[in-house]
């Protein structure tokens, strides 16, 4: 069996159990106050989880990525189905759009505190910064892919707007969309979690932060343990088996 056909055959969780291999050998080398066990950590995270307080943040979380990225799809697509059908609007938008996707996270951070103060805006405003553009940028792009003799033949026929939406637009915008939505969803996870922890009095981010400031080096391990856990899970529960039920159903169409 070739080298290539060995690495090839190996699960997708192996390079998961090397970084564990790694933290192990790693944490015996240093001390307990910069990088804890895993196990230690494990087992603190064990204990988190019969906190209702960590349940209540890891809902704040959630709701908060959740509407930043409805938000940032609906405004994004819509956006992009806009400037379609003006190549004046396109060339106006373009440049505010590099002009949020330029500005950092911090910056949009400290602008979002300044109008909308601690709480949930903050985490919500960010996240949709970061996906909105992602998003817009995918709607357009597809768009212009898009045949042009189909469209013709849509007016010819006189398709209304909403004939042309359902029947042409979306259909043709799918695969692009769920490409675009899983990164916009991936950017929305990180960027909530970083806002809520200068601009939030409630969330994973907060709880990280919190941890951090009291010396809980234990607990903090335990909290970013947990945020990558639930990222892997909004990858390989939601965002890949979306994207391959999206491929299987255009390959019907």
């Amino acid at each position: 069996m070739s080298r290539r056909r060995v690495w090839s055959s190996w699960p997708p969780w192996a390079g998961l159990l090397g970084v564990v291999a790694l933290w192990m050998a790693a944490a015996h080398q240093v001390p307990d106050s910069i990088l804890p066990d895993p196990w230690v950590v494990t087992l603190e995270l064990g204990g988190t989880l019969h906190s209702g307080d960590h349940w209540a943040n890891t809902g704040v979380t959630l709701r908060n990525v959740v509407v930043s990225f409805l938000l940032s799809l609906l405004g994004g697509v819509a956006l992009g189905l806009w400037a379609a059908r003006s190549p004046t609007l396109q060339r106006a938008l373009h440049p505010i759009i590099v002009l949020i996707e330029a500005a950092p996270h911090i910056a949009w951070l400290v602008l979002a505190v300044l109008w909308l103060g601690i709480g949930v805006g903050p985490p919500v405003l960010v996240g949709v910064s970061m996906a909105l553009p992602l998003i817009y940028m995918a709607t357009s792009h597809g768009i212009a892919q898009i045949d042009r003799g189909i469209m013709d033949m849509a007016h010819i026929y006189q398709l209304g707007w909403y004939k042309r939406l359902t029947h042409i637009l979306l259909p043709h915008l799918a695969l692009t969309l769920a490409g675009a939505a899983s990164g916009a969803l991936s950017v929305s996870w990180r960027a909530v979690i970083m806002a809520e922890a200068f601009a939030s009095d409630a969330g994973l981010g907060q709880s990280l932060w919190g941890s951090y400031l009291y010396g809980e080096v234990t607990a903090v391990y335990a909290q970013v343990l947990w945020i990558v856990l639930l990222g892997l899970a909004l990858e390989y529960l939601l965002i890949h088996p979306g994207r391959q039920l999206i491929e299987r159903r255009l390959q019907h169409v």
